[in-house]
């Protein structure tokens, strides 16, 4: 959602959640770090209720920026990606 919301109020994909903490649940670096640590291990972290309210408080932000977003509606590369794979497949 994070990611989401970066997109839609600048324009940037940001995939980096270390570059996109300002906002996120202060949480958020501690899932983080556990997650390099053992991705499959248990965590003791936030309740259930507390990511369920997060996630709504995410989920109206990102709903949010969607309609401020001057994004355009469809995307516009379409005829740019076509040009690089067609030069792509000649070369």
């Amino acid at each position: 959602m994070l990611t989401g919301i970066n997109l839609m109020r600048t324009g940037v994909v940001q995939a980096d959640l270390r570059e996109l903490l300002d906002g996120a649940p202060a949480y958020l670096p501690d899932l983080m770090a556990a997650k390099a640590e053992a991705e499959h291990a248990p965590l003791d972290g936030p309740s259930a209720d507390q990511l369920s309210e997060d996630v709504t408080r995410l989920q109206a932000a990102l709903d949010e920026a969607e309609a401020a977003s001057h994004l355009p509606d469809r995307p516009t590369a379409e005829p740019a990606l076509n040009a690089l794979l067609i030069r792509t497949r000649l070369t």
